[in-house]
């Protein structure tokens, strides 16, 4: 099987794996919204945006360090697997512990303070899966991973319900992710026996290289989740947690859109970081195909949302979001769940093509570079919060990371050109500004007449069609993932 096939393959699998989850993850969604309210909703996003913050100190940039040693020709995948997981589980476990014990003294939290620490050992397992998630993606069996993450998330789901059923409070229900991480936990380190043999390993020297290296992109991801989640952070201490409620649903819609360029990047950052060490002449050729899906695949997404909003957050969270607010309208727009979300999702595509080059600074190694410029865009973000939260809430939060993930593209450009030589033929661009503008004309005429699970294939359709025409798609590579060629 050819690399590009592999890769296609590999997404492909996720996809599908992906659009499973995010079905069983807006079900739960849309339970925990009407059982929880608009504040109930508000504590659990608080929740989870603050253990996140730990989380990323737990992982420290050691998935992908993971990633990247194994990609090297002649490593031993035993020993670097079994050396970053026996460490991430210490780290983790001091990590994730202090999270729960600084959530105990934070006033606003004292209501769900136990909650915290359910979730914290929740996100202990998820930490730890990454490890065997990182295993199956640099081994094109991300299969194994889409498998795992499916069947935890239905227990988390059927849990759920369970105890809502019950009539349980919020840290009650919390335990369900408990539950289910470990359970996905469990079913990666079976399925991936076959790819390493874990041991506990306590190799210091080794260790110690491993900090080198992790740190600078333990940094940069500490000082990424700052500026893409303080927000949320900050509106649960400067507004209440109904602004946090309100929300809430529109970031989460946020998250799971931004879901699809980490699984494409997931799976070609191997075969990258492979070509760079090798000074292969296919790195051009698979830089370019990566540019060129990411633009056709934000483009539409842009547009749907947009059109869509409110139909959406209807479905994910209920009527009572649709139109549950706590500041008068901004700019002449509704201060509600789907403004906030039509300007999230304009972060969307700039976020698909930064990450791009994101993951290409990764690949080379200099990811020390991007410290600069996050420390800065981390000013930029709470101070834009600090002036924008107090006058318009969750609406001045969702302007403020739009006008973040600007400089976060133009920063991770800027650094990825210094250090390879991208030379990127931007007529894909015009393109799909082409088929945007035919499938938004099919949108603002016909939203709302049709049902979302006809309109949404229609619309993939009339854009797909359109982006034929002017030869954004190609029939020869289209059939390129059939093809059956040896690696």
């Amino acid at each position: 099987m050819s690399y590009t096939r592999a890769v296609a393959y590999n997404t492909l699998v996720q996809i599908i794996g992906k659009v499973i989850t995010t079905i069983i993850s807006l079900f739960l969604v849309a339970a925990l919204t009407r059982y929880l309210g608009v504040s109930g909703y508000g504590q659990y996003t608080t929740i989870f945006a603050f253990v996140q913050f730990f989380a990323v100190m737990a992982d420290f940039g050691f998935f992908w360090i993971l990633v990247r040693e194994i990609a090297k020709p002649g490593t031993d995948v035993d020993t670097t697997a079994s050396n970053i997981l026996t460490l991430r589980t210490i780290i983790g476990i001091l990590v994730f512990t202090l999270s729960f014990l600084i959530g105990i003294f934070i006033p606003q939290y004292a209501a769900f303070k136990w909650g915290i620490g359910v979730v914290a050992l929740a996100s202990l397992f998820l930490s730890l899966n990454s490890t065997y998630v990182g295993i199956f993606q640099n081994r094109l069996r991300m299969d194994k991973a889409a498998i795992t993450d499916a069947s935890s998330r239905a227990i988390i789901l059927i849990i759920t319900l369970y105890l809502i059923k019950l009539h349980l409070g919020l840290s009650s229900i919390l335990w369900a992710y408990t539950v289910g991480n470990f359970i996905n936990f469990a079913m990666s380190a079976y399925l991936g026996r076959v790819f390493i043999r874990f041991r506990l390993r306590f190799d210091f020297d080794y260790w110690r290289k491993l900090f080198a290296e992790a740190v600078p992109m333990g940094i940069v991801l500490v000082l990424g989740l700052i500026y893409f989640k303080i927000d949320t952070f900050m509106l649960s201490l400067m507004r209440t947690s109904r602004d946090v409620g309100i929300y809430g649903p529109p970031y989460k819609v946020l998250e799971i859109l931004l879901l699809l360029p980490a699984m494409f990047m997931g799976n070609v950052f191997p075969i990258v970081t492979k070509y760079i060490y090798q000074n292969d002449e296919r790195l051009a050729g698979a830089i370019q195909k990566s540019f060129n899906f990411l633009v056709i695949l934000g483009l539409p997404i842009i547009l749907g949302v947009i059109f869509t909003a409110t139909r959406i957050i209807r479905i994910v969270a209920g009527e009572n979001f649709v139109k549950a607010h706590t500041i008068p309208p901004v700019f002449g727009l509704a201060a509600t769940s789907p403004t906030a979300l039509q300007i999230l999702v304009i972060a969307i595509c700039l976020s698909f093509i930064s990450s791009m080059f994101g993951y290409l600074i990764i690949a080379v190694g200099k990811q020390a570079k991007l410290i600069a410029p996050y420390l800065f865009l981390v000013v930029f973000n709470v101070g834009m919060n600090l002036i924008l939260i107090p006058r318009i809430s969750y609406i001045g939060a969702a302007i403020d990371t739009v006008l973040t993930e600007v400089l976060v593209l133009f920063f991770s450009w800027y650094i990825a050109h210094q250090y390879l030589a991208i030379k990127l033929n931007l007529k894909i661009i015009w393109q799909v500004l082409f088929g945007g503008l035919i499938m938004g004309t099919f949108l603002y005429f016909f939203a709302n007449n049709f049902n979302l699970i006809v309109l949404i294939p229609l619309a993939a359709i009339i854009y797909a069609l359109s982006l034929w025409v002017v030869g954004a798609l190609k029939k020869q590579e289209l059939l390129i993932l059939f093809e059956r060629e040896n690696r």
